[in-house]
């Protein structure tokens, strides 16, 4: 008998079906109590989510007052972005979805410091009797315009609870500039390496690797110059140290991913896999590298969390998703004018929660 006819299309279908069922989930999403919405305070960016002695710890962005948005971009005070002008805060919880605000874990550092204007997006990492947090810091120089001011810190305790104690300088600042993908009019050029945003640090093959988002500077540019396929030109990076607070050292094969916007990982099967949401022509897929760095499309979804934290319950080789069964997420400035977060659930049933959607449609009426 002949063989049927396939599609381009249709093989890829089947091979997803046959080889990315168990990758392949939908996500509900659930209000919590004690970081929803609450006018006049932004919180965005929760990290990984621990749970140390019968308590879930969770680190994320928080900032008070409005912001100006890129159309301020030269002012020296003006307060440009949720993030802007933020410290990292901690909350705890008995079962993530009541959570208690416990005040700030990170703030900014002295004038002229690296860590000056503004600390966010932690990542948080337990190891060995030490807590690691890295998180993204600005610089209080006069404008937010130039990306190589933004580097990543890193604070060491002894307990989530802290105190936390500053590495005194950046552990990963952004590679140099350079010409990717070909060069001029081709998908993407110019300053694209000069980010280091959204860190994640994770202990792999006996080192410490430090994951980022890398974008260019010039992704706001409505120019003609301007390549991409769906969102802002970002992807991820990654850096590794035999020692946690570095020197830190970026891959020779950067940028690992072509998509993604916020980083959210976990270890599976000897490698690391990764949900890649918002941006590019593989966004919303779950990949999984082997090797940490040559990541394969695993499954497409839908309705992915912005800046997803997932919860690190030490037992992510279960099964693919178990290092994403849940953990927070946020609203962010798109959705609501004041961030919040709220809570995500990778579930492998078609659908979503009855009578919840997301966006949510209200929230307080503070939209």
């Amino acid at each position: 008998m002949q063989e049927k006819s396939l599609s381009a299309a249709s093989r890829r279908a089947g091979t997803y079906r046959s080889e990315g069922a168990d990758w392949y989930c939908n996500f509900t999403y659930t209000q919590l109590v004690g970081l929803g919405p609450e006018v006049g305070i932004h919180r965005r960016d929760p990290s990984s989510i621990l749970l140390v002695d019968g308590v879930h710890y969770v680190y994320y962005t928080r900032s008070s007052g409005p912001h100006f948005g890129r159309g301020q971009l030269g002012s020296a005070t003006n307060k440009l972005f949720p993030w802007d002008y933020a410290d990292v805060y901690y909350a705890t919880s008995k079962d993530g979805i009541v959570w208690q605000e416990q005040g700030p874990a990170i703030t900014r550092g002295s004038a002229g410091s690296f860590d000056a204007r503004t600390v966010c997006t932690p990542d948080v990492l337990q190891h060995e009797g030490k807590f690691y947090l890295v998180y993204q810091t600005q610089s209080d120089r006069s404008s937010y315009d130039s990306a190589r001011s933004e580097n990543i810190g890193m604070a060491i305790a002894d307990s989530p609870t802290g105190p936390w104690r500053k590495v005194d300088k950046q552990i990963l600042a952004p590679m140099d500039d350079g010409v990717w993908f070909g060069g001029e009019g081709t998908y993407n050029s110019g300053n694209f390496a000069g980010v280091t945003h959204d860190p994640s640090l994770y202990f792999y093959k006996g080192e410490f690797w430090l994951y980022y988002k890398c974008g260019s500077g010039a992704s706001f540019d409505e120019g003609p110059k301007r390549h991409k396929h769906s969102g802002p030109d970002t992807r991820w990076g990654v850096a590794t140290s035999a020692n946690p607070d570095g020197p830190y050292q970026h891959s020779p094969l950067n940028p690992i991913t072509n998509s993604g916007h916020e980083t959210m990982l976990w270890h599976y099967n000897d490698g690391i896999a990764a949900l890649l949401n918002r941006d590019g022509p593989e966004q919303d897929t779950i990949q999984w590298a082997p090797d940490g760095i040559n990541f394969e499309v695993m499954a497409h979804v839908s309705a992915t969390p912005q800046a997803g934290g997932a919860f690190r319950s030490g037992k992510e080789e279960a099964h693919p998703l178990a290092g994403m069964q849940w953990g927070l997420c946020h609203l962010d400035e798109r959705g609501a004018h004041w961030n919040y977060l709220m809570r995500f659930d990778a579930d492998q049933r078609q659908g979503y929660r009855v009578g919840f959607s997301y966006p949510p449609s209200s929230a307080g009426g503070i939209f």
